[in-house]
């Protein structure tokens, strides 16, 4: 079971051939969701799968960009740990937004709780063992 386990952050490396294939197959499955569902007939727990393949939509979307600069520009690893920050305040963003709730200051609090755990997760760490 050695390698099973992994954060989102510590994915391992695929070819690119294989990272978009998998970033078109998310979206693909995003705008099919989109298409054949109709929020007001949707039972409460079904309105959360939009925003969870938003997120793995615009995730994958992200290491394909970061993987692509990287090959063809030949730069440092992935920032895997600002995609999912990034990705993670897309989708609260649209939450917000779908609620009614968004608001400027919403947008300035959202940031700077992101920016505070952004440095502070860099700094410290999660303190887990690596499997």
């Amino acid at each position: 079971m050695e390698g099973v386990f992994y954060t989102l952050t510590e994915l391992p490396e695929m070819s690119l051939k294989q990272q978009l294939l998998r970033t078109i197959l998310t979206w693909a499955s995003l705008g099919v969701f989109l298409a054949i569902s109709t929020p007001n007939k949707l039972p409460v727990v079904f309105l959360i799968i939009p925003f969870v393949l938003i997120f793995a939509a615009t995730y994958t979307l992200w290491n394909l960009i970061q993987q692509a600069r990287i090959r063809y520009l030949v730069r440092g690893r992935p920032h895997r740990r600002l995609g999912v920050v990034v990705c993670t305040c897309i989708v609260l963003l649209l939450v917000l937004q779908s609620l009614g709730q968004l608001t400027l200051r919403d947008v300035i609090t959202l940031a700077a709780i992101v920016f505070l755990g952004y440095v502070y997760v860099g700094r410290v760490g999660f303190g887990l063992p690596k499997p």
